[in-house]
């Protein structure tokens, strides 16, 4: 074997390992998963520099689906190549696709008893405080500039006030593509808008077909349009299934 390839098997094990290891530990949401990887591949293995993870981060926050999972694709391809693309993301992916079937499992049995209630409770503040934690450790890097901060503020005040999540993510977008450009003194690049038959997409066929193909679309639809991150799904999540269809309450969300 060529020391190249004994190169690229060595970096795949690498891959399968860092996100493996990140899938089963990475409690807190997608800004903690992040903050993760950044802390495992920027400061101690050193894959890639803090702009370039950063760059990636603000690429992966273009284009709709989990945030963290496309991070994790990524830097798999960046370490490894395309088995390192396909490896990065079944490794983070599968142990939280496993233990979430057991979890959906043992919460559809026992949610109800009050020891479950209790467990519930005790859980919420500490995922919040690692949520937090990573927020800040991350914020601190990502928000640079006044211009920055003022767009995440505003967006933030006119969430809380009931405002559209599409509308404001992508008018935050535009806001800063907009300043950049004045600052350039150069035309805004040709943009392209999110067809707005897809927003109704899945509500369209939904009262045609059971419940998986109401499952299956709706989440189709989500996956499609949902850009940010997995704190934006939420917001979507209890629009379609708490509002819309009521299959879940607030709580249960």
């Amino acid at each position: 074997m060529t020391p190249e390839a004994v190169d690229r098997r060595s970096r795949l094990r690498e891959v399968i390992q860092v996100f493996l290891r990140l899938g089963l530990i990475g409690f807190g949401g997608p800004a903690a998963h992040v903050a993760m990887m950044r802390d495992d591949v920027v400061r101690r293995r050193r894959w890639l520099d803090d702009d370039a993870f950063l760059d990636l981060l603000g690429a992966t926050n273009l284009i709709p689906g989990p945030n963290s999972t496309e991070m994790a694709i990524h830097l798999g391809f960046l370490r490894a190549g395309w088995p390192g693309l396909i490896a990065g993301g079944a490794s983070f992916i599968l142990p939280a696709m496993l233990m979430v079937m057991g979890l959906a499992w043992a919460y559809t049995r026992y949610g109800q008893l009050p020891q479950a209630d209790w467990l519930l409770y005790g859980i919420k503040p500490v995922v919040l405080a690692l949520i937090a934690n990573a927020l800040w450790g991350l914020g601190r890097r990502a928000v640079r500039g006044l211009l920055a901060a003022a767009i995440g503020a505003g967006v933030l005040v006119l969430s809380l006030a009931g405002g559209n999540e599409i509308a404001l993510l992508f008018a935050g977008g535009l806001i800063a593509l907009l300043a950049d450009s004045l600052r350039r003194r150069v035309a805004p690049p040709p943009g392209a808008a999110v067809p707005a038959a897809l927003l109704g997409a899945g509500s369209g066929f939904a009262a045609a077909l059971p419940s998986l193909g109401v499952l299956f679309l709706t989440c189709l639809k989500i996956g499609a349009i949902m850009y940010g991150s997995g704190y934006v799904l939420l917001a979507f999540l209890r629009a379609d299934f708490v509002t819309r269809l009521g299959w879940l309450t607030d709580r249960q969300l």
